[in-house]
Parts: structure tokens; sequence; C-alpha cells
């Protein structure tokens, strides 16, 4: 009979994975680059409420902080921020016509249905909100 010691507790198999186990498949890689965007999302909102925040100090501070955003680096940061939103975007609206199923009837919406809906509706939005700061 073999003595089994309590001290240890019980073992778990805990498989090794490498740093760049997401590198492996390109399902995985896609789902890191959504993680991902939501930094560069977060940090763009982070610098908005900041500008909003200068805003409040008065107009030469404003103005200030207008010149610093025109630099290479901040352009390249609205740049990847861009990209990163169009993706998070279009990831979140593919999620959410997975998650929410629309039925009329016994007729149920296609997936992809719901997410041409809701990129059309976005991408109206987004056209009509820069017609209005445009024309402005």
């Amino acid at each position: 009979m073999e003595r089994h010691d309590q001290s240890q507790g019980p073992k778990i198999h805990r498989p090794e994975m490498s740093p760049t186990w997401w590198l492996k498949k390109r399902s995985y890689f896609l789902f890191m680059m959504r993680e991902l965007s939501s930094v560069f999302v977060a940090a763009f909102a982070l610098l908005l409420l900041y500008e909003l925040f200068l805003l409040s100090k008065g107009p030469e501070v404003y103005g200030l902080f207008q010149e610093s955003l025109r630099r290479p680096g901040f352009i390249l940061f609205y740049v990847v921020a861009f990209v990163f939103s169009v993706y998070h975007t279009v990831t979140w609206f593919q999620a959410a016509a997975k998650i929410q199923v629309v039925k009329l009837g016994s007729w149920t919406m296609p997936g992809w249905m719901m997410t041409a809906g809701a990129l059309v509706a976005w991408a109206i939005l987004s056209g009509a909100i820069a017609g209005y700061f445009l024309a402005a």
C-alpha cells in the first residue's frame, strides 16, 4: 500500500504554454488582437477626456495641447487607434449577432444579416456626424 502525503495538497496538471501560444492559430491571433484593440480604444478615450479637461483651463492651454497633437507620434497613435477601433467595432457587431437571436414569426434572421445591418447603420451615423462637423 502506497502512502499519500496530505500536506502537499492535490496535484494539479498545468500544461506548459509558451508566451507565443496565440501566434500558432489564426483564430487565437485575431482574438488577441481584439483584446489589444480595447487598450487603444481606452487610451483614445482617456486622451479625449484629458482634452476636455484642458478645454476648461482656457484657450492658451488648450491651444498648446492642440499643437502637441499634431506631432508625428500622436498622428501615428491616431492611425493605429482608428484601425483598432474599426476592428473592435466590427468584431463586436459579429459577436452581438451570435448572441442576440432575432426571430420574426418562424423565421430567424441570419447572423450575417444582423451584422451587416449594424455596420450599415454605423456607417450612416458616422457619415452624418462627420458631415455635421466638417460643414461647421
